[in-house]
């Protein structure tokens, strides 16, 4: 009999030794709630609402669960712009939610600046979790956010260590990041991640970083730089990463790096196993997975309950009747020739500028909206990012580099991929106001053909005046160093891109947007083609 005692004595000791903990994670949610499009209104597996059924199903399956979030939450959705903008005495949704599912901490992400430092304060003072930015700095280089979090769950120690991207001055408004400033991620983290294991005696050390995989060969000051995180950085257990909207399940020098795919199209988990030696826990299993709503996956009714009135303050402004549309704009024809759609836009950034050149983005291959009556809704859709227009001033030769960089959007003609991969849709720009071609025959940097403006060709000492949006101002996609622009602005609007298309929409009863047909490619493409490449 005392032999069977002590055999149950030593089972349930090494039982006490191990454990397992699980952290889930959220990212780039950009607002949405409910599963549906919000300006189709089709049926989507996505948002907060099916996401969160598989986060308590989660926690139900071990009580010993950490939820993080890797940022973009406070932007994105019109439901953030009715809030942050129209009606600040409304819970900001997502924190809400948050809240109530008991989050632990979130890093911030550059979207998240977008209505400036006072609504980011704000939510943080919301939110019962806080929020993380260990490579963020204030003017005398203190930290402009906690550098991270302690959190204790079946007595192990748990690090939380937050990082934005350093891309954020590209990406939003100066006056949005006032006093702050974004240091090298990784630089940052070789100093910190020491002290959480040596002096704040961490036993897991888990990244948020809003801040995607980069290239391990990166350089300081990278956009994303996950990767070379993992490479470079001993000592982190696990990597939770954000901002590129993509799903990723990889490893890399046995650390989990995951990323839960944008607007709540998966959640991100890592297992962690552990064993206590010698008083000390130690992480001896890691895995990370994604988990993927379906059809079947029901929405949670609290989320739906939490975000019931702004929700429906949102749906009265989006409902709002717009103009009459005479002509279809589809934008599937965007980056073969010009469209009713980019004529719009084009028309739009003209008028607010007064620009004699307007720049505009490829507003992508899936967005359509039907002539007839029209809404706030739709329009919407067009401009969801919070960036302003400006005006500059730039040389002939500028411009035709400007038209270069855009068309190494495409591979050469005959290749079975059309599309170059490593430049998306939403970084290939048309410029109105001028008449070119793009030779998909030749290599980039030497496509552009017959550029002329009103009827002569350009001359490189020729100067313009072009409107584009600020986030090419402040060399988004990488425009502003293509043409070696180093120049202020004649302008920049005080209304957002997105306003001035609705304020021009909402002041017009009735829309013809008529292509100028300023623009081609060589060889003409063929619609079929376009449509099976469309990505």
């Amino acid at each position: 009999m005392r032999r069977w005692c002590w055999i149950l004595l030593i089972a349930l000791g090494l039982q006490a030794q191990e454990a397992r903990i699980q952290i889930l994670g959220t990212t780039d949610m950009h607002g949405h709630v409910v599963a549906e499009d919000t300006f189709s209104l089709q049926p989507a597996n996505q948002g907060w609402a099916k996401i969160t059924t598989l986060i308590r199903r989660q926690q139900a399956s071990n009580p010993n669960t950490i939820l993080v979030d890797c940022g973009d939450t406070l932007q994105g959705e019109p439901l953030n712009y009715v809030r942050n903008v129209l009606r600040r005495d409304l819970p900001e949704p997502s924190i809400a939610i948050m809240d109530a599912l008991g989050y632990a901490a979130m890093a911030v992400g550059n979207h998240d600046f977008d209505f400036g430092l006072p609504v980011l304060r704000e939510a943080g003072r919301q939110a019962k979790f806080p929020f993380l930015s260990a490579n963020t700095v204030d003017t005398k280089g203190k930290p402009g956010f906690p550098t991270h979090t302690l959190v204790t769950v079946a007595g192990i120690r748990v690090a939380l260590v937050g990082f934005t991207t350093p891309g954020v001055p590209t990406m939003t408004e100066p006056g949005n990041y006032e006093g702050l400033a974004f240091q090298d991620i990784v630089a940052t983290a070789r100093m910190l991640v020491p002290s959480l294991r040596e002096k704040e005696r961490a036993d897991v050390v888990v990244v948020l970083m809003h801040s995607g995989l980069g290239a391990m060969d990166g350089r300081e000051g990278d956009e994303n730089a996950a990767l070379r995180l993992a490479d470079q950085v001993p000592g982190i257990d696990a990597i939770f990463t954000g901002h590129t909207h993509q799903a990723i399940q990889m490893e890399r020098k046995g650390i989990p790096i995951v990323q839960a795919q944008c607007f709540g199209r998966a959640l991100a988990l890592v297992d962690l196993g552990l064993r206590q030696e010698k008083g000390h826990w130690r992480v001896v299993a890691k895995t990370g997975r994604l988990l993927k709503p379906d059809e079947g996956t029901a929405s949670d009714p609290e989320v739906l309950r939490l975000t019931a009135e702004l929700r429906a303050v949102t749906d009265r402004y989006l409902d709002t009747a717009a103009a009459n549309l005479l002509v279809d704009l589809d934008s599937r024809w965007s980056r073969m020739e010009d469209t009713p759609l980019t004529q719009f836009l084009h028309q739009v950034q003209r008028q607010a500028t007064g620009a004699q050149l307007s720049a505009a983005a490829c507003p992508g291959p899936k967005l359509f909206i039907p002539k007839g009556p029209t809404s706030v809704r739709q329009f919407f859709a067009l401009s969801p990012y919070e960036s302003q227009l400006a005006k500059i001033r730039i040389t002939g030769e500028q411009l035709k580099r400007y038209l270069e960089h855009s068309a190494r959007h495409y591979t050469r003609s005959w290749e079975p991929e059309l599309y170059n991969r490593d430049v998306p849709f939403y970084n290939f720009d048309t410029v109105d106001g001028v008449s070119y071609a793009l030779d998909l025959g030749q290599p980039a940097g030497s496509r552009v053909r017959n550029l002329s403006y009103q009827g002569q060709p350009v001359k490189p000492e020729q100067t313009f005046t072009l409107a584009l949006s600020t986030y090419r101002l402040r060399n988004g996609g990488g425009y502003m160093g293509a043409i070696g622009f180093t120049g202020a602005p004649e302008l920049i609007t005080k209304a957002t891109h997105r306003n001035l298309l609705l304020d021009y929409v909402l002041n017009h009863p009735t829309l013809n947007p008529t292509p100028t047909n300023n623009w081609r490619t060589i060889p003409y493409l063929d619609r079929e083609r376009v449509l099976s490449l469309a990505h």
